[in-house]
């Protein structure tokens, strides 16, 4: 008697995979994470930090939700269509639900920052004009669109410090962020560098070429790390916080060598997952701890 066939597992429903497409996961929590850092550090206490973590969250989703937007016309076809998955550019979400489903999460991200903390709105404003620049191309020079990246963090930590009371540490978080990912825009740029070189996209490596780009990406992440440690002698943290950024500067500058001697799309696409996930995820907690 042959054996029952095995039953396969039910794939995920296409309009729920649509809608986590829509949420970005692997973007947004990063900046809800530096959101909440920056209140937590600056003794917005637990719930307004919550609140206002809940509030960069919103706005970030909006905001990287309205990429796919403006650039549903350039992820229509080729190899970005198959890369990107972007649900507006393929059809399972019409442009205007999606323009809608953006617009919302702005408005909703602005009015919970209003209600947390009233000074709170001008950095959350500003975090919009920037999103909506890039949406209409105001951007589109590379230097620009790297400067964005980094202000656009800056803004985040901005939204989250104005929650409590920022200090020293506020304003170094926000030079590190900016930093870090002025200098990711390079890396991510040469990680899209063979989908970018098909299209009119101005991008860092089509103006200075990979390796001078992999050069500046390095001297950025130097600079952040050398503000992660200067943290440590100007504000007041626990031993913990040294500790970990030990590691934080270790690991980055470890990568950061090696992106600049062997630099790669597929490297760059390794290494950026390290650098925003890992390496944003160790100095936050860094933070945290060093601020307990």
């Amino acid at each position: 008697m042959a054996p029952p066939a095995r039953r396969r597992a039910s794939p995920v429903p296409r309009p729920i995979g649509t809608l986590l497409r829509l949420f970005r996961p692997a973007r947004t929590p990063m900046v809800a994470l530096i959101t909440g850092t920056a209140a937590f550090a600056s003794g917005a206490g637990l719930g307004r930090t919550l609140l206002v973590t809940l509030a960069g969250l919103l706005l970030a989703v909006g905001g990287f939700s309205l990429d796919f937007y403006a650039d549903r016309h350039l992820d229509a076809a080729g190899p970005r269509a198959r890369n990107r998955r972007n649900p507006l550019a393929t059809g399972e979400v019409q442009p205007a639900a999606g323009l809608a489903f953006s617009l919302g999460f702005c408005a909703a991200g602005l009015i919970l920052c209003g209600l947390v903390s009233p000074r709170s709105l001008v950095p959350g404003a500003l975090v919009l004009l920037v999103v909506a620049g890039l949406a209409l191309r105001w951007f589109d020079r590379p230097l620009a669109r790297a400067l964005t990246l980094g202000l656009l963090q800056a803004l985040y930590v901005a939204l989250g410090s104005l929650a409590g009371s920022p200090g020293i540490l506020a304003v170094l978080l926000a030079a590190l962020f900016f930093l870090a990912m002025f200098g990711g825009r390079g890396m991510i740029d040469i990680r899209d560098f063979p989908l970018d070189s098909r299209t009119s996209v101005q991008t860092l490596p089509k103006r200075l070429g990979i390796r001078r780009t992999a050069m500046l990406t390095a001297v950025c992440l130097h600079l952040a790390f050398a503000v992660s440690l200067a943290a440590w002698f100007v504000a007041e943290l626990r031993p913990a916080y040294l500790y970990l950024d030990f590691a934080f500067v270790g690991v980055g500058l470890a990568c950061a060598w090696w992106f600049a001697l062997r630099p790669s799309p597929e490297l760059a696409r390794v290494l950026t997952m390290v650098f925003m996930m890992g390496e944003g995820t160790l100095i936050c907690l860094a933070v945290i701890l060093g601020k307990l």
